[in-house]
């Protein structure tokens, strides 16, 4: 490893509070239901903080969804670029 920060992604934060605002969760249900700190979802939400696959998965299984539907769209947004 380098040292060097990994670029992060903003696409990710977008797709996240897409799928929680269409299933009308609030930050706080989403955290609860992953175990995890209302501001976590929120730093994931404005693309400070980047989730590991684990989380992912989690975060899926909570919005009742694929994790395929949290990653697709980044790969066709980085795609388009």
């Amino acid at each position: 490893m380098t040292g060097r920060r990994q670029k992060k992604n903003p696409y990710f934060g977008e797709i996240l509070r897409a799928y929680r605002l269409e299933r009308t969760l609030s930050q706080e249900q989403l955290s609860e239901r992953v175990d995890v700190l209302r501001s976590f979802i929120s730093s994931l939400e404005n693309g400070t903080r980047q989730p590991s696959l684990d989380m992912v998965l989690r975060l899926a299984k909570a919005l009742d969804i694929t994790p395929g539907k949290l990653i697709d769209p980044i790969a066709e947004k980085m795609e388009q670029k």
